[in-house]
């Protein structure tokens, strides 16, 4: 998995004199030193203009975009006609950025002055962004670059790679260490948000060459596999109704001797229609179906119900393995920066995992199960994963009151398979009169 970074470089000649020249050299030295270096490509774009970023985005795709130059807290200074600076407002920028030429674009460095709330602004647009919070000197700067990408070279995270980069600069005696600042929005790996940025919500995890990133990479081709190109799904994850889901799911657990079967509920697509048009909900839609082919197992059967709602089946699989992936799920659309699509969007989901041993349960009980999980999971205000009762409770003495109010969580179902489910649990009740409710 190979990484271009785009090295933009801009040094008008009313602005104070800066040796670019030699932060690319120091950087592109010590990346050599790097186990992963050949999967580094730098493409310098030296006394850069307006159009040139354009211009380069466009031929080469970049991962990673870092200019090099002055700046200031709403522009960057590029090279004018006149060879004066040219100022490009943080609003081009972020314009920039959202072009579709720009999307190959993950992590943007702004290794410049007073740049930090301009990173902090480009990480709202869904990827990491890198800037300094005060004046920002010639050998700082591209000992953080030296060191930045030398780290990057060795498999580090972005955070692990920021953090060589500030410590470069204290090693040399420099001060400036504590002035960078790394946002972003990427999900660590064990689900959790990372640490380190300004915001406690960054690109910690996020790795762009090595092992790590290829498995990375493995996974994007997953979500590819399931229908998701170019960010449109050709063959998107099927949308049944309640009988259609349960025939999936029966053919899913066909011939298999144990499962897992994560139900996802994602919260408020109505008021997102209502507020921001269908329009909207459907990228919505679009980004959920995205992340749950992400996040499963390649050999799981995915299916979308009654629209905002997903229903993932993984056989014959370890438990834990099982639980960490619908925890990853829940957490990664609960934590995902939804403003990308529009501006104050938020959207949660709750979810619950019931796994399935064969014996006498068939595929609607199993999903109901789940279903009920996360009915409690909302009574109860949990977050993220919740655990399926490990059995459809037993109805008691009130009989019509209980059944109606079991039904009543169950709506989603059909009218036949909610009758299934009634005969079968007036059948159980004949022989099993006291098993705990949960």
């Amino acid at each position: 998995m190979s990484v271009k970074v785009l090295l933009v470089a801009a040094n008008p000649l009313d602005t104070g004199r800066l040796a670019l020249d030699e932060e690319m050299r120091l950087v592109q030295e010590r990346t050599e030193q790097s186990p992963y270096a050949a999967e580094i490509e730098f493409v310098p774009v030296w006394a850069a203009r307006a159009d040139d970023l354009l211009r380069e985005i466009n031929r080469h795709a970049p991962t990673v975009l870092h200019f090099s130059g002055h700046s200031s807290l709403n522009s960057i200074d590029l090279v004018g006609t006149d060879r004066r600076a040219q100022p490009v407002s943080r609003e081009a920028v972020l314009r920039l950025l959202g072009l579709d030429a720009a999307r190959s674009v993950r992590v943007v460095l702004l290794n410049s002055c007073y740049s930090a709330e301009m990173a902090k602004d480009i990480a709202h647009t869904g990827r990491c962004a890198i800037g300094t919070i005060e004046q920002w000197g010639d050998e700082q700067a591209a000992l953080f670059s030296a060191s930045f990408y030398r780290a990057l070279g060795f498999g580090a995270t972005l955070k692990e790679a920021v953090e060589q980069g500030c410590t470069s600069i204290l090693l040399e005696g420099y001060t400036g260490a504590d002035d960078i600042r790394l946002h972003g929005d990427e999900v660590d790996e064990d689900g959790t948000e990372g640490a380190g940025g300004a915001d406690g919500a960054d690109g910690s995890a996020m790795r762009l060459v090595g092992p790590a990133a290829h498995d990375a990479g493995r996974r994007a081709a997953r979500a590819q596999s399931s229908g998701i190109r170019d960010g449109q799904p050709a063959e998107p994850i099927p949308l049944f109704n309640e009988s259609e889901c349960a025939d999936f799911v029966t053919k899913s657990l066909a011939g298999a001797r144990s499962a897992a079967l994560t139900y996802l509920d994602v919260d408020g697509l109505l008021g997102i229609n209502d507020v921001y048009g269908e329009h909207v909900g459907d990228l919505v839609i679009q980004r959920c179906s995205e992340l749950v082919a992400v996040h499963s197992a390649e050999s799981a059967a995915l299916c979308r119900l009654r629209g905002d709602q997903y229903v993932v089946v993984e056989r014959d699989v370890d438990v834990s393995s099982a639980e960490k992936r619908a925890g990853k799920l829940v957490t990664g659309i609960r934590r995902h920066k939804w403003s990308y699509i529009s501006r104050d969007l938020h959207v949660s989901a709750t979810g619950s995992i019931a796994h399935w041993h064969g014996v006498d349960e068939d595929a609607p009980s199993l999903i109901l199960r789940a279903v009920l999980g996360v009915k409690e999971a909302k009574i109860r205000h949990r977050a993220s994963l919740a655990a399926a009762p490990l059995a459809l409770p037993e109805l008691g003495g009130e009989f019509e009151r209980e059944r109606d109010k079991l039904w009543q969580l169950s709506s989603y179902l059909s009218s036949d398979t909610r009758r299934s489910i009634k005969a079968a649990t007036e059948a159980r009740l004949e022989q099993r009169r006291a098993r705990p409710r949960f």
